[in-house]
């Protein structure tokens, strides 16, 4: 935990003086069979749904921001949805959810080999990513832990994926998808369980919009510091951007999927309807200029957030106890 704060620290305040210059970590996969794979699926949903509609659609399932408009770029960070379009554990977590489902009736073994399959194959595909090895090294723990029985707490599985990054690239901590991948990993993790069991209490189980509603709360206190150091912007209404738009994902992505592997009108359409709904969503908050937070980029002082933030955490641990 010292060595990944010590690092972390380094990192933000080269970052701040101009020592060093935000990296542009490419995918360290080189597979051909991989890569052509990707490329001829990306060119299948491109061909598939309007110029509007695929960056996003892709954005959501490949974690590629490559195809995004810069206006749309800028909506999207404003309104706290960065963290949606990095390759993360959310979609990681969609993907294994239905392999463990369909595999695991054959046995136990059968669904842990079929989910870290799923694991390797979304990594070759998405590429050594920050946010797609954090994604991977996570679920394959956790995968390897429940399968023996092992009880991994979420402190130690953010502290072993931290570390494990780290070691690989030390320059990770500066990367944003990295950030934010880990922001909200550790907000639904750790920080949503503990404000629900305080409202809820220990027994009783909170409905799905309370839960969604926890969720997006404490993903938005989490990403906040890290989208105001780097965009300089963020809507304090992206609470209620992440509560519009995360029930929908996994639709979303579902659609954008059927669509890149048999290209077809239903699923193009259904995606690209989603799609739009969310550009929908975003382009209105984000224009509720008096909600809209704008200060200047590069601001280390953004991070004292994270004091109260941790301060409340601390409290609502003690409190469970």
């Amino acid at each position: 935990m010292i060595f990944c704060v010590i690092i972390i620290a380094l990192d933000i305040f080269a970052l701040w003086t101009g020592a060093i210059k935000q990296p542009k970590i490419k995918s360290e996969i080189s597979e051909p069979l991989l890569i052509d794979f990707k490329t001829d699926f990306k060119e299948r949903i491109k061909s598939a749904l309007p110029d509007e509609s695929e960056g996003l659609a892709l954005g959501y399932l490949l974690g590629d921001k490559s195809e995004l408009g810069t206006s749309l770029k800028e909506i999207i960070a404003a309104v706290g949805l960065t963290h949606l379009i990095v390759a993360s554990g959310a979609h990681l977590g969609i993907i294994l959810n239905f392999t463990k489902k369909s595999f695991g009736k054959i046995s136990r073994l059968a669904g842990l080999l079929a989910a870290l399959f799923a694991v390797g194959l979304f990594i070759g595909i998405i590429g050594l990513t920050p946010s797609a090895l954090r994604a991977g090294l996570v679920a394959a723990l956790s995968l390897l832990a429940t399968y023996f029985g092992r009880d991994l707490k979420p402190g130690r599985l953010v502290l072993y994926a931290a570390t494990a990054t780290i070691l690989i690239n030390p320059l990770y901590p500066i990367n944003l998808s990295w950030l934010l991948s880990f922001a909200s990993f550790t907000a639904i993790l750790m920080l949503a369980p503990e404000l629900e069991r305080y409202f809820y209490g220990p027994d009783k189980k909170p409905s799905t919009f309370a839960s969604l509603l926890v969720a997006s709360l404490s993903a938005t206190l989490l990403t906040a510091p890290i989208l105001l150091f780097y965009f300089g912007q963020l809507s304090l209404i992206s609470v209620v951007a992440n509560l519009l738009i995360s029930p929908t994902l996994a639709f979303t992505m579902l659609f954008t999927f059927l669509t890149g592997i048999l290209p077809n009108f239903i699923t193009a359409t259904l995606a690209h309807l989603l799609v739009q709904y969310h550009i929908n969503v975003a382009s209105f908050l984000f224009e509720q200029t008096a909600f809209l937070i704008n200060i200047d980029k590069n601001n280390p002082l953004v991070f004292l957030i994270y004091l109260p933030v941790l301060a409340g955490f601390i409290f609502l641990k003690c409190s469970s106890r």
